[in-house]
């Protein structure tokens, strides 16, 4: 009997990121259940969970899309190919690039490459495996969506221009520079990998992507015991905690490959219960990042003024691209801070510490963008890092990810001359 609990290890259309890695394993392994229900309840736990669709709100968006007047990854009415349709709301200025010099080997799979596309600071390529047999990935598909894989630990490189090394020794280091794979079930004979990439720093245009691969581990959602409709894990635990015989007697009728889940499930946390399966995927792929982009800054917002933690600020630039916008501001006295010793930050308490940083990644911005055609686009702006002098001077930058009718689970993806409105924290900077 397995004796494995699964927290927060994935979800369907996964991708969990922490500051150093997509793809971490963050499962968490218990003799019992209940053990590992009651010490989330006692550390209190929240992990932060991003899905394929949302990885471009979670790491800085600083440009856009464009592509070429035809290109093979576009679909016959020159729209986005189904592949990246599903995952953007809207539809980039121009579409899809076919990647360069793609070169792929396996004795076991055929792999469709389907696009890749991206700005200045992260990309996203698509490709399909099926078997050369012809032969079923799973037996049976009753529906994509009971269907994930857990994290991979596929060879994943993107290669690195000696300027894009320069430029890291310009800024004295210190910027991502992270990606992985992600797979999802497409049908019974298709799996589809993300390649996903982000530098801070830019410079992916251009380079080389090259994954190779050796098998996965996919799970199968047989049964879900619980769910709620709350973003956080205490409704599953609490439910555990309070059905520990239920839980254990459930445990003590899996089969080998079986084990408890609890995650995101749809617009639901779930507790459930898993089979897992590992799969061969035996390739090595190839591909040069031939996408380009494009931005849009806006002088007329330069100067302008917003409110945001009891702080004025003043804009420096506004920049944007078809994914979202990217907001660098000033000020003269970063409020903000008001308490902690800047000048003193050595002696600092691991108390004072953790509460400084926790101010530092509460800048959060909420902006309204209105476009030529009346559409209006709502977001919200993650710090993306910032400078705070002892006395007082801050430059701060926020990244917002564009989303429509604050429908977070796609990217909005719009033409950057189409903005005509931006308004920051119920301010207005451009009009």
């Amino acid at each position: 009997m397995k004796k494995i609990f699964v927290f927060d290890k994935c979800e369907d259309e996964l991708l969990n990121i922490d500051e150093s890695t997509v793809l971490n394993e963050t499962g968490i392994d218990a003799a019992r259940v209940k053990e590992t229900v009651m010490k989330e309840i006692k550390e209190g736990k929240k992990k932060k969970k991003a899905s394929i669709k949302k990885f471009f709100s979670i790491v800085v968006v600083a440009a856009a899309i464009t592509a070429l007047a035809t290109i093979t990854a576009m679909a016959a009415t020159g729209g986005l190919h189904p592949a990246f349709a599903a995952l953007f709301a809207g539809e980039p200025a121009n579409g899809i690039f076919p990647g360069a010099d793609l070169s792929v080997q396996s004795d076991d799979l055929d792999i469709e490459f389907l696009g890749v596309t991206g700005d200045e600071t992260e990309m996203i390529a698509m490709y399909d495996l099926r078997k050369k047999d012809g032969s079923n990935f799973v037996d049976t598909l009753d529906t994509p969506d009971n269907y994930g894989f857990f994290a991979t630990n596929a060879d994943f490189n993107v290669t690195e221009s000696e300027y894009r090394k320069f430029k890291e020794m310009i800024v004295s280091g210190g910027c991502s520079r992270f990606g992985g794979v992600v797979y999802t079930i497409v049908d019974e004979k298709t799996i589809r990998a993300y390649a996903l990439f982000h530098d801070d720093l830019g410079c992916i245009k251009g380079e080389r992507l090259s994954v190779t691969e050796w098998e996965a581990t996919c799970y199968h959602i047989d049964e879900i015991v619980y769910s709620d409709t709350s973003d956080t894990i205490e409704g599953c635990s609490q439910f555990a905690k309070d059905n520990e015989e239920f839980i254990n007697r459930k445990e003590a009728s899996f089969n080998e490959n079986q084990s408890f889940y609890m995650n995101q499930y749809g617009d639901r946390m779930i507790l459930a219960v898993i089979t897992e399966t590992t799969v061969p995927l035996n390739y090595h792929l190839d591909v040069t990042l031939n996408y380009k982009t494009i931005e849009k800054t806006f002088p007329k917002a330069k100067g302008k003024q917003f409110s945001d933690g009891n702080t004025e600020w003043k804009v420096k630039e506004i920049k944007s691209g078809t994914f979202g916008i990217i907001l660098e501001a000033v000020t003269d006295n970063n409020r903000e801070l008001e308490g902690f010793d800047m000048s003193n930050s050595a002696e600092w308490s691991p108390e004072e510490a953790h509460e400084f940083m926790n101010r530092l990644q509460s800048h959060e911005l909420t902006m309204e963008i209105t476009l030529k055609d009346g559409t209006k686009i709502d977001c919200v702006g993650d710090s993306g890092g910032g400078e705070t002098e002892p006395n007082g001077k801050s430059r701060y930058s926020w990244s917002f990810n564009f989303s429509k009718d604050g429908d977070t689970s796609k990217p909005y993806t719009l033409n950057p001359d189409d903005i005509v409105s931006i308004i920051c924290n119920g301010t207005e900077l451009l009009r």
